[in-house]
């Protein structure tokens, strides 16, 4: 029974470098999982900043798009131009959004259009100015049933908010149980 104590007595260096290497190897361990987890964090940041520069890029695409319709008709947008709108916005979509010009003429099916395009016509007289209309309401209107209000979140901003609550659906939509809580709304 002397001999047990004796071994370890003994032995006692091999048990303290095996102790500190498990030590060290698990602080290792830990080190590599948490630079792990920052790098995938990264990652999904990166990815969704990819998705919100291609979303503002589509969205001034079509804003653009149904201006130059709008006025192809001859008639005003109500939409301001995304570049005077929105500041920095190339920087911000980083995607190039080309910029259609006015609807021309309907073809007959299956046409092709070849050569380079014609040229552009002289400028028109200015029209004549047209009579006073009476006045209008001011700003934004909303439909009826709704006022402009500040969202939550947003003093300084003003949308079109619903005057009486809805009762809330007690079943929740998936796509609002698949959020976080605090993207919920009701």
């Amino acid at each position: 029974m002397h001999r047990r104590p004796d071994v370890l007595v003994r032995q006692w260096r091999t048990f303290a470098l095996a102790a500190v290497l498990l030590v060290l190897s698990g602080a290792v361990l830990l080190v590599w999982l948490r630079i792990g987890a920052a790098d995938r964090r990264a990652d999904d940041l990166a990815a969704e900043a990819d998705r919100r520069g291609s979303a503002v890029s589509t969205l001034a695409g079509d804003v653009r798009v149904l201006r130059a319709q709008i006025k192809a008709k001859g008639e005003t947008p109500a939409a301001p131009d995304p570049g005077r709108a929105v500041a920095n916005l190339p920087d911000r979509a980083q995607v190039p959004v080309p910029i259609p010009g006015p609807a021309g003429p309907p073809g007959a099916a299956g046409a092709t259009v070849t050569g380079p395009p014609g040229p552009a016509g002289a400028d028109g007289k200015d029209g004549a100015d047209g009579a006073d209309g009476r006045d209008g309401t001011d700003g934004q209107t909303c439909p009826d049933g709704y006022s402009l209000r500040p969202p939550p979140g947003d003093p300084d901003g003003l949308m079109c908010r619903r005057d009486t609550p809805s009762s809330p659906d007690p079943s929740p939509s998936p796509t609002v149980a698949g959020l976080p809580a605090d993207r919920r709304r009701s």
